[in-house]
């Protein structure tokens, strides 16, 4: 297992904001992202697309800097954030999608995770979102395969977790995943525990590794469900970590960091959590 970090961890400092963060006076691009990795070790980085522009030749020539730096450094896009296709309601954002499948493909970049929705979209019937999203995801897979490129679904506590799983093997295609985040599996009032348990470890192409914290009040997906330092919040993050090694996986675990609790910043977290993982998977 590769462990990594995505650049959706550092959020507010790349502008971003949820109603529940104030703004940072430090900001970064890519530059201080990949600076970050290098610091601490970090050889595979996750870049959220919101943040890049996929026809920028100066990033692209960025990304290439980095990975060559060492053989064992690699580059995953994570694309769609905030909403992806908003449950199939915006198919006009293909092109984006696409524009980063080129990327990849001219990088050497061999997986993408992708997201459909997010939690606004979880109350809306599930197999109507399927039904426009099929088109959507079939498009996607032609170019992918041809590039061959692995995509990976994120369950973006758009959907229960078990129910997107069964939309993505209905696609009967080796290069379709799931892309498990493990706080969004809880925010849905799925146990992560049990559904690696459950699931054909093959069809996990990513995990998205969060530690978060059940809020009373909170406890819907549009809830609050702040990161905390992993090992303390709700996920049980260290039985995830044993599941995945006892059923062999061997694809990345990435750091994903939302708004975080109370006192914390998203560096000291950042850092305890890449500690937390190693220590975890070295045990």
């Amino acid at each position: 297992m590769k462990l990594g970090m995505d650049s959706y961890s550092f959020h507010r400092l790349f502008g971003e904001l949820t109603k529940w963060e104030a703004p940072s006076d430090e900001q970064w691009t890519v530059t201080n992202f990949f600076n970050f990795l290098s610091t601490n070790q970090v050889q595979l980085a996750s870049l959220q697309t919101a943040y890049i522009d996929p026809r920028n030749p100066a990033l692209e020539d960025e990304i290439r800097e980095w990975i060559s730096v060492d053989p064992l450094r690699e580059a995953i896009f994570t694309w769609g954030h905030p909403n992806g296709f908003d449950g199939g309601k915006k198919p006009e954002v293909l092109g984006n999608a696409i524009d980063f499948l080129h990327l990849s493909e001219r990088l050497g970049i061999t997986q993408m995770r992708i997201v459909l929705g997010n939690h606004w979209n979880f109350d809306t019937d599930s197999e109507e979102r399927f039904r426009l999203l099929r088109p959507i995801v079939t498009e996607i897979l032609e170019l992918a395969n041809k590039y061959k490129i692995r995509i990976s679904i994120e369950n973006h506590a758009d959907f229960p977790v078990r129910t997107l799983m069964k939309f993505i093997e209905s696609f009967d295609d080796p290069r379709l995943g799931l892309c498990l985040d493990l706080g969004n599996s809880v925010r849905v009032g799925d146990d992560p525990v049990v559904l690696l348990q459950e699931f054909d470890i093959e069809r996990i192409f990513m995990v998205q590794a969060k530690d978060v914290r059940k809020i009373i009040g909170h406890e819907e997906p549009t809830g609050w469900w702040p990161t905390v330092l992993y090992g303390t919040g709700d996920v049980n993050l260290g039985k995830c970590i044993q599941v995945l090694k006892s059923k062999g996986f061997s694809d990345p675990i990435v750091v994903e960091i939302s708004n975080v609790f109370t006192g914390l910043n998203e560096k000291q977290v950042a850092i305890q959590a890449l500690d937390f993982l190693r220590n975890e998977l070295a045990g």
